[in-house]
């Protein structure tokens, strides 16, 4: 007679959440993608603390069973055990993630297991990395966006930033952009590299598009008669990073994930101390040796970047010195 099979025993994973003093929950079984931040169509929705983006990070699940833990560019950076996460990281059943003020606490109860070739993983229609690459990345955001809203109002400033964000989207298109992302009164978009590095073309489509989007955001006075011109600010940077969709087969997300895309974000933030409306980082600017006529836009400047210990060099421009040089002969 054979032996009776009892119930299958489910080991639990889950992210815990220390909360007002209770402990929060939130089950990772079945859930290929947990995204985590203030926005409220997010896995996990940490609200209440602005060091929180609204898209920060997200958890995935790999075919292994495994997770990995990625920032998506966030402005403060996720915090894993201690130490500032800059590409996929796997968890391990333990590991403490800050966002903000707030910890999570992975946990596995039972070890990652490789599944077999033959395994059904349709249940996972997310690709957890695609390539490492070298790309640029561009990333601007209107200044004063919470005192225009006030001013104007929600449903006007809502018209605003709709009409930038599609005059934007073809600027991009057009310029060779592989990735953009509308993050609240931001804008960032990625363009990927062939090689170790960047072609004059590149750059140029890079720069050209900087131009082209602050045009447009130069434009948002007279178009929707403001009492003043709307001001911006810009990051560049180039570098190595992980590519990948982290939508899923019916919704694509494709973005980049890395140090070099949370610099750009810090270094946008940046331009704000330096008093000026564009930086760029020191491996955009070493890329410029492809198109020496761009350097001449810049000037080097020593700044604070959120979350390194140390002052960074940076190189600090303006847009009509930058367009001077793309329009001349």
């Amino acid at each position: 007679m054979p032996t009776p099979i009892g119930p299958r025993i489910m080991r639990r994973v889950l992210l815990q959440l220390a909360d007002q003093g209770r402990t929060r929950e939130f089950p990772l079984e079945g859930v290929s993608v947990c995204r985590i931040g203030r926005s409220e169509q997010s896995n996990v929705v940490l609200g209440g603390d602005g060091r929180v983006s609204r898209n920060h990070a997200l958890v995935q699940r790999m075919d292994t069973g495994g997770y990995y833990l990625s920032d998506l560019g966030s402005r403060n950076g996720t915090v894993l055990n201690g130490r500032l996460v800059a590409n996929p990281t796997v968890l391990k059943s333990g590991d403490l993630i800050r966002l903000g003020g707030y910890e999570l606490v992975f946990v596995q109860e039972e070890d990652p297991v490789q599944l077999p070739p033959e395994a059904d993983t349709q249940e996972a229609n997310t690709t957890a990395l695609l390539d490492v690459r070298l790309i640029s990345v561009l990333v601007l955001d209107i200044r004063d966006y919470t005192a225009l809203s006030r001013e104007l109002g929600e449903s006007t400033t809502s018209q605003i930033m709709g009409s930038v964000f599609r005059a934007a989207g073809q600027v991009l298109a057009d310029s060779g952009s592989y990735a953009q992302k509308y993050i609240g009164d931001a804008v960032m978009s990625i363009w990927v590299h062939q090689g170790t590095r960047p072609g004059a073309a590149d750059l140029r489509s890079v720069f050209g598009a900087l131009c082209d989007l602050a045009q447009i955001v130069d434009g948002i006075h007279r178009e929707f008669s403001l009492a003043a011109p709307v001001r911006f600010g810009a990051g560049v940077n180039c570098g190595v990073a992980a590519l990948g969709n982290m939508g899923s087969s019916n919704l694509a997300d494709h973005t980049a994930m890395g140090e070099c895309v949370n610099k750009t974000f810090r270094l946008e933030s940046a331009s704000k101390l330096v008093g000026c409306p564009v930086l760029i980082g020191q491996d955009a600017y070493a890329f410029l040796d492809a198109v020496p006529q761009l350097r001449s836009a810049f000037r080097p400047t020593l700044t604070e970047l959120r979350g390194y210990p140390q002052p960074e060099l940076v190189y600090a421009g303006h847009v009509d010195k930058i367009r001077a040089v793309l329009v001349s002969p």
